[in-house]
Formats: C-alpha cells, structure tokens, sequence
C-alpha cells in the first residue's frame, strides 16, 4: 500500500500547473486508503518476551536470537524463539524451539517459564481440561473453616489428592509474628504449605501431593491460592 501512494504523489506532480483537476478520481480515493495497522503486542506478551530472552546463557551462539509472543489463554503465553540469520548449532538460523510462560492467577504470584521445546508455539497444544468427578468429603469435615475441594478451584486446583483442609497458626521467632500454614491430606497426613511451616515444623513438604502443571513441562501448578485460603484463617 506505501507504494502505491508513493506512484500516486509522483504521477500528481506530474500533472502541469491547472491541471489538477484532471487527475483521475481513483488517485484521490487510494491516497486516502490508510494500511492496516499492526496489532499492538500486550504487556504480558512482551514481560514474557523479555523474561525468555533474560533466561538465554551467556554465549556467542545465542547473539542476536529474538523472540515472538502469542497469547495461548489468559495466562498462558508461548514465545517463539529464532536464531539470528548464519546463527544457532549448524550456523544455518532459523528456529530454536519455544518456551512457554505462564502468569500467575494473582498480580504477587510468580511467572513461571517452562523448559525450552522444540518446534514452534503453532505446535503447542495445552493439555486439555477433564471434567472434575464429584468429590465425597467426610461429614465430619464438611463444616470445616479450612477445607478446600477441587470441584470450586477446576483445572487451577494445584492437588492430587480431591481435598484438603488447611490450617494456620500464629506463632513468634526471632522476634517475628509469623504464619504457620500446614494442610491436612485426606489420608491424614499433615503437610507444611507455605516456606514458614517448613523451617519452623517437622511436617513434611507438600511436594508428594502437589500436582505438576500439565501445560509446562518441569513444573507444578501455582499453590498461592491454597496457601492464601490458610493465611486467611490467621486473620
């Protein structure tokens, strides 16, 4: 479309002195024609952008790769990643793989970054939710502050286990008010949740019974939300 108003601007100037209004009327109208603009990229894809070229090693090779963004969900964002032309292991360019970023469900979660994959984000398919079974939770439960189910939290429910039921207790160490969260497991064994518990309490980690996250190979599904719902009781 530019060069099409450029040959427009350069055929009017040809046009002698007076003549101006025998210039053809489509010559008026494709000087108004306005190019299609481009989409402005969202500040979550470009944080994710950055975030994936500031993970790159500190090597010659990786000089000049950049990086391409594309919305998977709300989210989700899987970034492209391109050698510099005459770049990358064989000096030939082209592609290096994809990561994918995911965002925290609340602004003070961490992004997370996925371990680089091959292929491009076009080949990317998130694995796909199943519907959630109907939980049974004891009666004795049922009426419990803390009690958490999957069935309310759907695929950002970060458990293997269908519930849990937190705790959370005020305690003082170093002359520090803190928050001690621990979870109770359906087979009864209490874990520490948050990074309080565990260095002031002998429970296990909860890592046996922290989901992985299906979408981003390496790592777990964000567990704010079950350690927020504990702190929640201190309050």
């Amino acid at each position: 479309m530019a060069l099409a108003v450029v040959s427009i601007v350069a055929s009017t100037a040809a046009v002698p002195s007076g003549a101006a209004s025998a210039a053809p009327k489509q010559s008026v109208t494709a000087s108004k024609a306005t190019p299609t603009a481009t989409p402005k990229k969202s500040k979550r894809i470009k944080k994710a952008e950055k975030l994936v070229l500031a993970e790159l090693p500190d090597a010659p090779i990786w000089e000049g790769l950049t990086v391409n963004g594309v919305k998977v969900s709300k989210r989700v964002i899987c970034v492209d990643r391109t050698w510099a032309p005459g770049g990358g292991p064989d000096d030939k360019g082209g592609n290096a793989g994809y990561v994918v970023v995911k965002f925290p469900k609340k602004k003070i979660g961490k992004v997370k970054l996925g371990d680089p994959q091959d292929g491009l984000c076009a080949d990317y398919a998130p694995v796909a939710g199943t519907p959630a079974a109907k939980v049974d939770v004891p009666k004795k439960l049922k009426k419990k502050k803390g009690l958490l189910v999957s069935t309310k939290f759907g695929d950002e429910w970060p458990l293997t286990v269908p519930y849990a039921v937190v705790r959370c207790k005020n305690i003082t160490a170093g002359g520090m008010d803190l928050n001690v969260v621990t979870l109770d497991a359906p087979n009864g064994t209490r874990y520490a949740a948050n990074g309080t518990a565990q260095a002031h309490t002998s429970y296990p980690e909860i890592d046996p019974i922290w989901a992985p996250d299906p979408n981003v190979d390496g790592l777990k599904i964000d567990i704010s939300p079950v350690i927020d719902a504990g702190l929640e009781l201190c309050r």
